[in-house]
């Protein structure tokens, strides 16, 4: 095993980590409730909005963890750039249990849908830089990848986290509708991944 393959695999092991320990924390304020006897229904039905943003912020970080493997089976080198790219992806993502806290307690709060809202954004937009900088040229990709392949998997990259957006003016209007707005991924992925096929390999 060279240099690169051994440096390779303490960053994935190192994000893998960070990844587990973000989605761990996120199950902390549901954990920390107190059900009084008698009273477990009203209980269950007041932490719905914590337990929504639980499985929202769960499906994220598990569909961000299953991008960022993705993109490193396809990056065979890597550089101090890509480490700090890499780092940076990884504080968005460590950073996401706390607005998704703050979220399922005040979700009424415009302040607070922005929070997350660009928190998800900023997620979005890292990856697409991360795998920019590394399929650039050839730069730290497998030969097999090729630029077209590079350029589509950006523009599919992009294309959820544009669906996130409009939330952010939304939420000065109506808290609740923007964060309904985020189902908005759902059809820019698909979209993205229609117009933009990537291969597997």
């Amino acid at each position: 095993m060279d240099e690169d393959d051994t440096g390779l695999d303490r960053l994935t092991m190192f994000s893998d980590g960070v990844f587990a320990i973000a989605i761990t924390l996120l199950v902390l304020p549901l954990t920390d409730t107190e059900i009084p006897d008698g009273r477990v229904g009203e209980s269950l039905a007041a932490l719905w909005p914590q337990m929504f943003t639980f499985a929202l912020s769960f499906a994220v970080i598990g569909r961000y963890w299953m991008i960022h493997h993705k993109i490193f089976r396809k990056i065979v080198r890597s550089d101090a750039r890509l480490l700090v790219l890499n780092l940076l992806y990884l504080f968005c993502i460590a950073f996401l249990p706390f607005p998704t806290s703050v979220l399922g307690e005040q979700g009424e709060e415009a302040a607070v849908v922005v929070l997350y809202a660009g928190n998800l954004i900023a997620i979005g937009l890292v990856s697409v830089t991360l795998w920019w900088y590394a399929s650039s040229r050839g730069r730290l990709v497998t030969d097999k990848v090729s630029p077209r392949e590079a350029r589509a998997s950006i523009a599919a990259g992009i294309a959820p986290t544009l669906g996130l957006v409009p939330s952010i003016p939304l939420a000065f209007l109506a808290p609740d509708w923007a964060k309904y707005s985020w189902l908005l991924i759902i059809p820019f992925s698909i979209v993205g991944e229609r117009l933009f096929p990537q291969s597997d390999d």
